[in-house]
């Protein structure tokens, strides 16, 4: 009170610098050299050769980087791209630290080899929630937008608006905000994850022999008719769940948006209100998704819960004044257990033809809808570019996991291999693409000193090929196989073979 209002040109407000002219420059420039120090850490802690993990390295990126050039940008998302590039920058360093790869390889080749969606998808993606959020949480954001338009507005800011409009969006606004789960673990309630430890370390071929004989014993003295098996499905775009049981066949679709997990949930509370329903007994409610029985035997109360969590605590504590007894137990899927495959097959029926199951929608299932539509706004990108096609050749679908994602190797080889599948590594032919080099031809001069050359025909290596083809023989593997097939089967084996004849010959990878 009582103190003049300066005008000034720009201004920081809650972390993130606003400029008179709203170009966002300033606070471009405040996000690089916040970032500068830390892209330096990772260049400290690893090399072309040697360092941390690749799979580590991406997530330091994701947690200490991108998470201080994201922040906010539902403000400057909007920016020129002449200042967005420079943050687009950040990231391509990081993903080339983190990947070993050559400064010429194609920036989207780098996001796709690592998984990581590229900034203005991942803007445009966190911008999204937040107005899906504020329909519930935040009406006054909404109201503003409104009337914004009234006003014709058509600024760029207001295309992500326009676009949520057309998404028809209408969240729950009586959903609880958070669901309490803490007296779930009544004397009457019982969750049995026991399977787990049972089928560990079946081979996956045997699995559907050995699994419905353990199963069958450990739970042949239940009552059939107090059986219960509940699915969910997602089949193309619907989404359903399955009950059965001895007495009864259920099917259901549910409204979009919805998850496998949301479906799961939906059947397990829709056996419950069956049961409500019977004598009191014990009862046992068999599911595949392990999920589901964890977010039930938490402890924790559970922020932005789908709606099923809480109408499933409402069903046990009911049934536990009537001293019903519940056991949630845990299956595996696909694994011939004959009631759990039928209640997948009634989820699919479901999915499909099944009649709606009316519920609200909590407006976080609408994310989902967001990462799909990010997910496919990326891959159209993938696959309409002109670069990186070697890359799409190995990789044509992306995904927001990393190529070498499930594989126990080391730094080294995911360098070398990245380097493969991104067409650049040190070979002449490369450095005759990218103008470096005159002819491209290798020193043997029978061919383009490319990987397929150095691998397969060059006469210089006949020696370590003979022992490469010799160990591929013995694995009752095909030689000679070109080596893009090789990459976009992942097949680790071959993988490993090609990778150390390029070190026993030295190659400049």
């Amino acid at each position: 009170m009582g103190k003049t209002i300066s005008q000034v040109l720009v201004h920081k407000y809650l972390g993130v610098w606003f400029d008179s002219k709203g170009t966002w420059g300033c606070h471009v420039r405040y996000l690089m050299k916040k970032c500068q120090q830390r892209v330096n850490f990772l260049r400290t802690i690893t090399g072309q050769w040697w360092g941390a993990h690749p799979g580590d390295l991406i997530r330091l990126y994701q947690t200490t980087i991108l998470s201080v050039i994201e922040y906010g940008c539902f403000c400057f998302r909007s920016a020129a791209n002449t200042h967005l590039i420079k943050l687009e920058r950040i990231q391509y360093r990081c993903l080339r630290i983190a990947l070993g790869c050559m400064q010429s390889t194609h920036t989207m080749s780098l996001e796709v080899l690592a998984g990581v969606l590229p900034l203005k998808n991942r803007f445009w993606s966190l911008s999204s929630r937040i107005l899906i959020k504020c329909e519930v949480l935040n009406r006054p954001v909404i109201e503003n937008f409104e009337r914004l338009i009234e006003l014709h507005s058509q600024t760029r800011f207001m295309t992500l608006y326009f676009n949520h409009m057309s998404q028809n969006i209408n969240p729950s606004s009586n959903i609880p905000n958070r669901v309490d789960l803490s007296n779930t673990s009544d004397s009457t309630v019982f969750f049995d994850t026991s399977m787990i430890e049972e089928t560990r370390g079946i081979p996956d071929h045997l699995r559907v022999q050995q699994i419905p004989k353990i199963f069958s014993n450990k739970y042949r003295n239940i009552n059939c008719d107090n059986m219960y098996y509940t699915d969910g499905s997602l089949l193309d775009g619907s989404t359903g769940f399955g009950i059965f049981n001895n007495n009864l066949t259920v099917s259901h679709k549910l409204d979009n948006p919805a998850s496998v997990y949301v479906a799961e949930l939906a059947a397990i509370q829709y056996t419950l209100g069956i049961i409500e329903k019977m004598p009191t007994d014990h009862y046992f409610i068999f599911t595949d998704s392990l999920s589901s029985i964890e977010a039930l035997r938490s402890m924790k109360d559970v922020k932005h819960s789908p709606y099923f969590l809480g109408k499933i605590r409402e069903h046990l504590s009911a049934l536990s004044e009537k001293s019903t007894q519940i056991t949630l137990a845990w299956v595996p899927s696909h694994c011939s257990i004959p009631g759990n495959e039928k209640a997948d097959s009634l989820a699919k029926v479901g999915a499909t033809n099944g009649d709606i199951y009316e519920r609200p929608i909590a407006f976080n299932e609408f994310f989902a809808l967001v990462r799909q539509n990010t997910i496919i706004s990326w891959q159209n990108a993938w696959t309409r570019g002109e670069l990186g096609r070697w890359l799409h050749s190995i990789i044509p679908k992306v995904s927001t996991n990393p190529w070498f994602k499930g594989l126990d190797v080391g730094r080294d080889f995911i360098c070398v291999m990245s380097r493969l599948m991104s067409n650049h590594y040190r070979f002449d032919a490369l450095l005759r693409r990218v103008g470096l080099g005159e002819s491209g031809i290798c020193a043997c001069g029978e061919g383009y000193h490319d990987i397929e050359h150095v691998v397969w025909s060059c006469p210089v290596h006949r020696d370590a090929r003979s022992k490469l083809i010799a160990s591929l023989q013995a694995e009752g593997r095909q030689p000679a196989v070109p080596v893009r097939d090789v990459l976009a089967s992942r097949d680790l084996s071959y993988m490993s073979l090609i990778y150390v004849f390029l070190k026993s010959i030295h190659a400049p990878v």
